[in-house]
């Protein structure tokens, strides 16, 4: 079975930095395909979800919280439209965070960051190993949805816009 590979923190603001195409290269034996997003790789081989963390363990220049999700979840979750009915421009978009473990926490949803009024992260739904919602832009400040998820939460996640799920599915349809 295909994996998807999601990391945490990498090609971030000068920090963990690396280059996710020589990655890609050098996991060519798994079938990496490097999604473009920083950090995010289908695997279309089928070892196991741990045997892919030795791998990418081995290669990357610095230590990093990694969702490894079999593909059929991120097929799953992209065919369940999550985001039925909302129109995404600039100013909207949809983001997932990937959880790196379990929940701490079963928190009331919605929440909005930072407060109900003038919020840039919502906070929708949990969806397995998945956490979604809304990011809207706001003049002031900028709120990024993986701390939002985090803190609440209680565990290390990774966010991608909605978008690169498409993409994702589209390379896992393809296999």
């Amino acid at each position: 079975m295909a994996h998807v590979v999601f990391l945490r923190a990498a090609n971030v603001g000068g920090k963990n930095v690396f280059r996710p195409a020589q990655l890609a290269a050098s996991l060519s034996h798994l079938g990496a395909v490097n999604i473009g997003a920083a950090g995010t790789f289908v695997i279309r081989d089928t070892s196991s979800a741990a045997a892919i963390r030795r791998e990418l363990v081995k290669r990357l220049p610095f230590e990093c919280h990694m969702g490894i999700r079999p593909a059929k979840e991120i097929l799953e979750l992209v065919r369940s439209d999550p985001f039925a009915g909302v129109r995404f421009s600039r100013d909207l978009r949809g983001w997932v965070a990937v959880l790196a473990g379990k929940s701490k926490s079963q928190p009331t949803l919605p929440l909005m960051f930072p407060n109900k009024t003038a919020w840039s992260v919502r906070f929708e739904q949990l969806h397995g190993p998945f956490a979604l919602g809304l990011f809207q832009r706001q003049p002031k400040g900028f709120v990024f949805p993986s701390n939002s998820v985090e803190a609440t939460l209680g565990v290390p996640a990774t966010t991608r816009w909605w978008e690169t799920f498409g993409r994702i599915a589209a390379v896992i349809e393809s296999i």
